[in-house]
């Protein structure tokens, strides 16, 4: 187990090639030193499908994550961007909707624990005082969805307005008060949008069930190496230590068009994390 704060480290799906199998991405993730998987649902056809999996995809999959003793815990559904559950349209608002409820049951199916819903009412259309309450009404009903089943939504702090700090996605973990609903927060997004680090997390402590742990540069939320952004590991591992954090934490990186580099950074990055977090606890 790697030790962060006796935190698991897990690997975003992404951070690999995609052309490898579940069972080459399980191996690899494993062979890095990471303790799990957070699989992407992003708004790719191909990804998007595999919440209506049949019976025996869903059953393989269980058989090498057993196989390989390396869970899939966390779901980074981000293909709400395609279909916002805020959206005016309602079409587009209940495939939403769907699309959540159907993560669950995958999730249920899986052993996945906490899936990760962007804090987005609307992505490629302009938000407004209806999408927002649009948004509140369809969470009220895809949390209560999750409770039913035990599975854990929680809010993605993301680089627009409505939710674009633990501060905010907390409104919403006040308004529903569900167990159910918490907050996922991304120290490189919350970084790159400019927010007091600690006093934002600070903020949702008690809340905050996984966190992201990327790299950004002001205004640029992806594809930076571990070092070369401005967000201070150091200084963020302190404050883990000092909130006596227990939750997952997620390696969050974009595999690139070099197959074989993108596999050798995984272990790269694990490294610098661990070292940056020595750093931040050693006298």
């Amino acid at each position: 187990m790697a030790d962060i704060n006796g935190c698991l480290l897990g690997l975003y799906e992404k951070a690999l090639p995609a052309e490898l199998s579940w069972d080459e991405r399980l191996a690899t993730a494993k062979s890095a030193g990471y303790d799990f998987i957070e699989i992407s649902i992003d708004e790719t056809d191909e990804r998007l499908s595999r919440v209506n999996w049949t019976r025996g995809q869903r059953e393989d999959l269980r058989n090498l994550l057993c196989r390989h003793t390396m869970p899939i815990l966390s779901m980074c559904l981000s293909g709400n961007r395609r279909y916002p559950i805020g959206s005016e349209n309602r079409e587009t608002r209940e495939k939403g909707i769907r699309l959540i409820k159907d993560a669950v049951d995958f999730s249920q199916d899986i052993g996945i624990r906490i899936i990760q819903l962007a804090g987005y009412d609307e992505y490629y259309n302009e938000s407004n005082d209806k999408t927002r309450e649009l948004f509140l009404h369809a969470l009220m009903d895809v949390v209560e969805y999750g409770a039913v089943r035990g599975i854990c939504l929680a809010l993605e702090t993301v680089d627009t307005d409505l939710i674009d700090s633990t501060e905010k996605a907390m409104r919403f973990v006040s308004m529903i008060g569900s167990p159910y609903l918490q907050v996922y927060p991304d120290v490189g997004n919350i970084t790159a949008m400019g927010k007091d680090v600690e006093k934002d997390f600070l903020s949702g402590r008690g809340h905050i069930v996984a966190i992201h742990l990327k790299d950004t540069l002001p205004g640029q939320f992806r594809d930076i190496p571990y070092g070369t952004g401005t967000v201070n590991f150091i200084a963020f591992f302190k404050l883990l230590k000092k909130m006596e954090y227990k939750g997952l934490l997620v390696a969050e990186m974009w595999a690139t068009e070099d197959p074989r580099a993108s596999i050798e950074y995984i272990g790269t990055a694990r490294s610098f994390l661990l070292k940056k977090y020595e750093e931040a606890v050693l006298p």
